[in-house]
């Protein structure tokens, strides 16, 4: 049991450490970037991270969660998972290839028509190119978290990210590339790293199981109703920023990029446990332990709601000190939004401790639908809120859907976790 105990935290402190660097040498480059280039080109900046963001959820097809998921249950059968791995692999790099050229044929459209900027047609065309080395990333980050090798994982995404702030901050620094600095700075590491990461999985690989009929199937069935899910959650909290940028104008996206970046921070701690809990949560439920699954559910729940209230409070008093002093005074404004996200985020970000839980035991197309529901009503608020109230409209629509999420996601998953039997679970989860 003290192993057990020890490796869990071993494993939360990897994922911690990988979850904080991304965040740290973001905030880093936002930072730079909103006070050499100012608002407006923290505001482009953010549009166009917003695409690669978005993109990046097609572009891995939820083939990383399934890997996580496959390779978690069938962790002792050594043949099963080296076929869902490299089917997961061919997987990956079709579909971040054609998410890719989607993309790219997408770019004046979405530059001129939908943000009204043009620069950012050459910047979005750019983003599309890396899509097939994001997706395979994707899938080597899955296997690695399915089977628990938390510092690899930590390793592959600190290396990326350190990269991206260093190799951009020249670039935007040194040689005055502006925006378009920033932006090849995100895209070259992502593409090298990519290229790289299977070898941190190679002894898995099996050639023979590139395509494998039964694995690619199950693999894409799963990773379809992930991505439709996930991207349908990426955008609930990031719709805001597309509205904003629709509706006003890149200035007012960039004021409100620094309240969502202080907001965000609300997530690392849960983010980190996540990436333990998805796999245990897998192995429990692959052994029919649906009560080990429903304690471990909402003992961490309870424990990540109460670490997400207190952050949000010391956000709350700090946080007016931290916009001047980082970002000057030029986003002071940013202060009211930031109160009214961090009641959203205090209360979903404490979920993302267990949110893969309806993944893990299989109920994806649950999951997807409740992201859809929310994804409406998002919209719908968006809509009305953003043309009246501006970026305070746009705080208050993000935080009462993830609120509106939480409360219909918890509901559920404590509805189908009440069943005694991993049978029950799946019978009452059957069903288009």
């Amino acid at each position: 049991m003290r192993r057990l105990k020890g490796k869990t935290m071993s494993d939360i402190k990897w994922a911690f450490i990988s979850t904080a660097m991304a965040s740290l040498v973001h905030f880093i480059l936002r930072t730079i970037i909103g006070r050499e280039l100012g608002s407006d080109g923290l505001g482009v900046y953010t549009l166009a991270f917003t695409i690669y963001l978005l993109g990046m959820q097609f572009a891995a097809f939820g083939i990383g969660s399934a890997l996580t998921k496959y390779v978690a249950e069938f962790l002792e059968d050594r043949l099963t998972i080296d076929k869902y791995i490299s089917s997961g692999l061919t997987s990956s790099i079709i579909t971040g290839t054609a998410m890719g050229l989607v993309l790219f044929l997408l770019a004046p459209h979405l530059a001129n028509s939908i943000f009204h900027t043009p620069e950012m047609e050459g910047m979005i065309k750019l983003i599309s190119i890396c899509f097939p080395f994001i997706a395979i990333q994707k899938a080597v980050l899955g296997t690695l978290n399915g089977f628990r090798k938390m510092r690899r994982l930590a390793f592959l995404n600190i290396v990326q990210n350190v990269s991206v702030v260093l190799i951009s901050a020249v670039l935007v620094l040194s040689f005055d590339m502006s925006v378009m600095g920033a932006i090849i700075g995100l895209v070259v590491p992502t593409m090298i790293v990519g290229l790289l990461s299977p070898i941190l999985i190679r002894n898995h690989i099996a050639f023979a199981s590139l395509w494998n009929g039964p694995a690619l199937r199950a693999t894409t069935v799963f990773g379809f109703y992930i991505v439709l899910g996930n991207s349908i959650g990426f955008l609930n909290t990031q719709m805001d920023n597309l509205f904003i940028g629709y509706y006003l104008d890149p200035s007012e996206v960039g004021i409100y990029a620094v309240a969502v970046l202080l907001a965000q921070t609300m997530t690392l701690i849960p983010t980190a446990i996540q990436y333990v809990t998805a796999p245990m949560t897998a192995t429990l439920y692959g052994k029919g332990d649906v009560k080990g699954v429903r304690r471990l559910f909402f003992s961490t729940l309870k424990k990540s709601l109460i670490m997400s209230a207190v952050s949000a409070s010391i956000l709350a008093v700090a946080s007016p000190y931290i916009i001047t002093l980082v970002f000057t005074d030029v986003y002071s404004t940013s202060y009211v939004p930031l109160l009214i996200l961090l009641v959203g985020y205090a209360i979903s970000a404490s979920y993302g401790a267990v949110g893969a839980t309806l993944a893990s035991i299989g109920m994806v197309k649950v999951s997807f639908r409740i992201h859809a529901m929310c994804a409406l009503f998002n919209i719908l608020l968006n809509i009305m809120l953003i043309p009246i109230l501006g970026i305070v409209g746009a705080a208050l629509s993000t935080a009462g859907t993830m609120i509106a999420n939480f409360i219909i996601t918890v509901s559920i998953v404590k509805n189908y976790l009440s069943r005694g039997s991993k049978n029950e679970c799946k019978s009452d989860s059957a069903g288009p």
